[in-house]
């Protein structure tokens, strides 16, 4: 409806297959119910208007825009699905207390009566919570022109019912002490978020069928069929405890797409099926932003001879160079493949280790996903994929372990320039005394920067102690950005002022002055130089002048030609020409 607002007030369905997958308000007023056939549906509604939806592209895209709108009351955002998230406000709600107006009116409907006194606080939180939920709702309305329901309590079981009593476009709180009300209004126990088909038929097979049936029955005889974590988290649940947390969601393990039919017999139309599923998942890849390192294929194979299907999957390891990046620093990069005939024809391999197509087969499902992701190194300049690999830059950061009784690790990098505008550099040392150190794959990256006066500021002392936790790393710095991402994929970049060390200490080197005084050596692509940042410029002619110096001592019948190959550590290995 937001693409046509012309079917805004029209019977509305959205239909995949020969099914109707949900539909709006209008279309549900004729009967209209999520998964019916679309014969019914059109017989029931003859006017109703039938949008194809097995494409859910759009839907991911809007639905991280909300998650994205979520984020910005907290940060703890639960997705559940495309269309619903948990969102705890706990911490908002305690900084908004103090405002006596939100504490004694409640935003939206209310479950159930007030009668019972509140001895412990949480009517006045829950109050303030139902108008913060009320400002997420407008601001999704405002920016996205969607409207929303919510549903606000003190856990998550009851705020996930009391969203749906009250619709469309509303919100509904329910106090604790009409929790047991609000449960047991339920018709069936499978109503209850957490008992799925397979429980509800455990419970039906021991005679559980209501809510009341599960509140009364035996937690003895419960914990034998369902076992004895399980039975006491459904006991608590028919009485509206649940103790679990909003879990933060961070991107996916894995992305993925699948696609049902009645019948497929023919290899041709596997592959057109596959074909399609790739192309569109070739687009939810370029959205996430990472690289897979495994593709998945699944398929459902139906037997005429018992009547049922089994399901089986098959996978299989892929290279990070079979995808390409298209993009560029200021927008999102697209991912695409290579070569799609190369890559559809391992898919094909995979299918072929599960159906043996010299035999007639029954197939109702196909599906694609990409698991074992990694971040994509971004940036033509970056030197990141040097500094992951087992090999240490030497000067241009010299990165040593200093060992000691409460084991810490000290990162240090010389100080390159003084503020009176003469070079300083590191003497270099001999190759037995480096001590050089594996650099493991790390999320944490170094980037220097220039401050307001253009002075270099490439000096960093970054102590971690093994006694400490990750976040309780202290950094002694005269000034450095640290960019770091975490877990959850979002990159915050710090920046630190100056700061005194006694253990810093440099051996002046005096070198050229100015940048234009920089002479590229012979063997070294001018252009390539000439582009690299001015640290860099001043380690390689550092390091020029090192080899210069030990092919002058080891062949002094010799000209002071600089040919020999840079050492095995230096970074003048990648920019001279084999």
């Amino acid at each position: 409806m937001i693409k046509n607002p012309a079917l805004r007030n029209c019977p509305l369905g959205i239909q995949q297959k020969n099914i109707i997958v949900t539909s709006n308000y209008v279309a549900r007023e004729y009967g209209i119910e999520k998964c019916m056939l679309v014969n019914e549906g059109l017989q029931l509604c003859p006017q109703l208007v039938l949008v194809r939806g097995e494409d859910l592209y759009d839907y991911r895209q809007i639905s991280a825009k909300i998650t994205t709108l979520l984020h910005r009351y907290s940060p703890q955002v639960e997705k559940l699905g495309l269309d619903e998230n948990f969102v705890d406000v706990t911490d908002l709600v305690a900084e908004r207390l103090g405002d006596s107006t939100d504490q004694q009116i409640i935003d939206g409907c209310i479950y159930g009566d007030l009668n019972e006194k509140c001895e412990c606080g949480c009517k006045n939180r829950l109050c303030v919570g139902s108008h913060i939920a009320g400002e997420m709702r407008s601001e999704i309305h405002n920016i996205l022109g969607i409207t929303s329901c919510a549903g606000i309590s003190c856990n998550k079981l009851l705020a996930k019912l009391v969203c749906a009593t009250h619709k469309p476009n509303q919100q509904t709180t329910v106090f604790p002490c009409n929790s047991l009300a609000l449960v047991s209004s339920l018709q069936n126990v499978s109503g209850i978020p957490g008992i799925g088909r397979r429980m509800h038929e455990i419970l039906q097979f021991h005679g559980i069928l209501s809510v009341t049936d599960l509140q009364n029955c035996n937690l003895t005889s419960l914990q034998k069929a369902l076992g004895n974590d399980m039975a006491i988290r459904i006991k608590k649940l028919s009485y509206g405890i649940d103790d679990s947390l909003v879990k933060q969601t961070g991107k996916p393990q894995s992305i993925g797409l699948e696609d049902g039919f009645r019948k497929i017999c023919l290899e041709s139309e596997v592959k057109d099926k596959l074909a399609g599923l790739l192309e569109r998942l070739l687009r939810l890849l370029s959205q996430d932003g990472r690289i897979p390192g495994s593709i998945r294929v699944t398929t459902r194979k139906y037997d005429s001879i018992q009547k049922r299907s089994h399901r089986e999957s098959r996978q299989c390891n892929i290279a990070a160079t079979s995808f390409i990046m298209n993009g560029g620093p200021h927008y999102r990069n697209k991912i695409a493949l290579k070569s799609n005939e190369k890559f559809l024809a391992l898919i094909m391999q995979l299918f072929h280790k599960m159906v043996d197509i010299s035999k007639p087969f029954h197939l109702t499902l196909l599906g694609l996903a990409f698991t074992k992701f990694r971040e994509c190194k971004t940036g033509k300049s970056s030197i990141a994929s040097f500094l992951t690999n087992d090999i240490s830059v030497q000067s241009v950061l010299s990165f040593k372990i200093l060992s000691s009784e409460t084991e810490e690790m000290e990162y240090s990098c010389m100080n390159s320039m003084e503020r009176s505008g003469s070079e300083s550099e590191p003497e270099p040392e001999s190759k037995k005394a480096r001590t050089e150190l594996l650099i493991p794959r790390s999320k944490t990256r170094f980037s220097n920067e220039e401050d307001a006066t253009g002075d270099s500021a490439d000096c960093a002392l970054w102590m971690v102690s093994k006694s400490k936790a990750p976040n309780e790393q202290t950094l002694d710095t005269d000034r450095i950005s640290v960019e770091h991402s975490s877990n959850s994929g979002v990159t915050g970049k710090i920046s630190l002022e100056s700061q005194t060390s006694s253990s810093r200490s440099t051996n002046s080197v005096h070198g050229m002055t100015n940048e234009n005084e920089f002479q590229c050596p012979h063997n070294v692509d001018a252009d390539v130089f000439h582009a690299l940042p001015h640290e860099l410029k001043k380690e390689l002619i550092e390091a020029w002048r090192i080899g210069k110096n030990e092919v002058s001592s080891t062949s002094q019948g010799k000209q002071d030609t600089f040919h020999s190959k840079p050492k095995q550590k230096s970074i003048l290995q990648y920019l001279i020409p084999k």
